[in-house]
């Protein structure tokens, strides 16, 4: 399985504004604007978290031609990292605080994968 730069760019700009949008839409009237700081922000923050993270997802699931096994993968892997940097930065005591956002990041980074089904080469 190949990817090329195309792909990357796609799936990182899906899960993006996938993340702004369920970050923006529990706030009524004021969605718009969280919206835009959401993705904003997240541009930022994903340029050095989740981009980074894809990629290397990506490289070592390059033997699997399975792509329903990529978007698993995805999942789990972006869910469990963000629980962790939950668990680390928040000053909740409860392990399970992270949970719902994680569990969003997880999806976001599912559906930024399956975005580029048709972009990747199986070989």
């Amino acid at each position: 399985m190949t990817f090329g730069i195309g792909a990357v760019a796609v799936g990182f700009l899906v899960g993006v504004g996938v993340l702004a949008v369920a970050f923006a839409s529990t706030w009524g009237a004021d969605a718009p604007g969280v919206f835009l700081l959401a993705l904003w922000y997240g541009f930022g923050i994903g340029l050095v978290t989740g981009l980074p993270l894809g990629i290397v997802i990506g490289l070592l699931l390059r033997p699997v031609r399975n792509q329903w096994v990529h978007v698993g993968v995805f999942f789990a892997v972006f869910m469990v990292a963000a629980l962790v940097v939950a668990a680390l930065l928040s000053p909740s005591t409860t392990f399970g605080d992270g949970l719902p956002t994680a569990f969003i990041i997880g999806g976001a980074a599912a559906l930024a994968r399956v975005s580029v089904w048709k972009l990747v080469r199986v070989q």
